[in-house]
């Protein structure tokens, strides 16, 4: 005879499960039992005992992986560069020799091209630090207020940012309370059920010595009669 199937099982009518069946709330109000410092102490033996078997092996447990060889595909800056730090070359210091002005001496100090790369560099050395000084008078007559208004934008964020840290906090700290009431008044509940837990534990257990000993005994009595 083919037997069906089992009916598929109901389903749950828990509002923390229907919410989310990922989550599953903590008893941090109800169950105290870790603040018995023996039971501290065996959780921390256990946890002691678990970390201690994830030893890696002493020898080479990283063997079986490749060597890192990074290829920087299409990053034709970045292979120089590794390959130039590879080689142990040092890298090249900045050129100042841009920034410095310096007449022609020598044979060069008779040929008017080396004379106009001079004038041509001073002139683009003027320019130069024509804009330093422009910028430097914009500065001053303007930089003060430019970071007094950065500031207050910076002021307005803080505001903002100090608004919602303290409603998430409110929104957080009534989730506890919450939280906290709801184990309160069921923790009789769950208190109770519990002894019923280990009261049923202790009589099963009870019950299966005395099935043992009767079982014993009617062994012992069919030995003794054959």
């Amino acid at each position: 005879m083919v037997q069906s199937p089992p009916p598929p099982a109901a389903p749950t009518t828990c509002p923390l499960l229907l919410e989310s069946r990922a989550l599953i709330d903590a008893l941090g109000y109800v169950d105290t039992e870790l603040e018995a410092p023996a039971a501290r102490a065996a959780v921390q033996q256990l946890i002691r005992a678990e970390m201690a078997s994830f030893a890696p092996p002493s020898g080479g447990y990283l063997a079986f992986l490749p060597d890192y060889a990074p290829a920087f595909a299409g990053r034709p800056r970045l292979q120089n560069e590794f390959k130039r730090v590879a080689a142990g070359v040092a890298l090249d210091a900045i050129d100042l020799h841009r920034y410095t002005v310096c007449a022609p001496t020598g044979k060069s100090a008779r040929d008017a091209e080396s004379w106009e790369a001079a004038v041509k560099q001073m002139q683009i050395q003027y320019e130069h630090q024509s804009n330093r000084v422009m910028n430097l008078e914009l500065q001053q007559a303007y930089g003060a207020n430019v970071w007094k208004a950065k500031a207050a934008v910076l002021d307005g964020l803080n505001a903002q940012y100090a608004h919602k840290l303290a409603a998430t906090k409110a929104a957080s700290e009534a989730v506890n309370v919450q939280r906290k009431q709801d184990q309160e008044r069921n923790a009789p509940k769950l208190q109770s059920y519990s002894r019923k837990y280990l009261d049923l534990l202790d009589k099963t257990f009870s019950i299966k010595r005395a099935c043992e000993n009767e079982e014993r005994r009617a062994a012992k009595k069919v030995r003794v009669e054959s």
